[in-house]
Parts: C-alpha cells; sequence; structure tokens
C-alpha cells in the first residue's frame, strides 16, 4: 500500500510495463453493428489491430452490449488517446 492509503503508486496514478496487452471493455447500446464499431475505434486509437477476437456479452435486458477488445499497447500516452477517443465517441455508453 502507498503512503496515501490506496493500493497503487504514490500519487494514484496506474504504472504499466508497455509494451503490454491490455483489456478493454466498450459498452454500448446494442446494435448489429456495435461489436465491429468499437472494436474499430479502439484498433485506430492503439495503432494497431487485436490481438485476439473480441468478447461480447450482451447485458440481462438485451439494451446494452459489451465488447471486450484487447490490443497491444507501447505507451501511457496511447493507452490515455484510447480513453480519449473512447469518450469522445457517441455510441460509447462507457468505457473500462
Amino acid at each position: 500500500m502507498s503512503s496515501d492509503g490506496t493500493n497503487g503508486p504514490p500519487g494514484g496514478a496506474a504504472r504499466f510495463d508497455y509494451p503490454l496487452r491490455y483489456p478493454l471493455k466498450v459498452i454500448g447500446h446494442a446494435a448489429d453493428d456495435f461489436a465491429a464499431h468499437a472494436q474499430a475505434l479502439v484498433e485506430r486509437a492503439a495503432g494497431g489491430p487485436a490481438v485476439e477476437p473480441p468478447s461480447i456479452r450482451a447485458s440481462g435486458g438485451g439494451r446494452y452490449l459489451s465488447v471486450t477488445v484487447v490490443v497491444l499497447l507501447d505507451s501511457e500516452e496511447r493507452r490515455l488517446a484510447v480513453y480519449q477517443a473512447l469518450r469522445a465517441d457517441a455510441r460509447v455508453v462507457y468505457a473500462l
């Protein structure tokens, strides 16, 4: 535990050793093309293709889709750029 009481490094910023395989979960309203849309967004922002097929799950009520895309990231700047691209997209409800 760090001195600020969290389980991360001091200052609360996550630290990763790059390059790394990084899973991103993208949640949006269920539509036939949402999984492909989410994968394309992540791949474009990550600067490369997914390293495995996406995992797709529908919510219990069927209103939302959760798409997990695993990409290879080479820097913290690239990781942050992916999240920024996901936040800017109108079809993305939430990204983890």
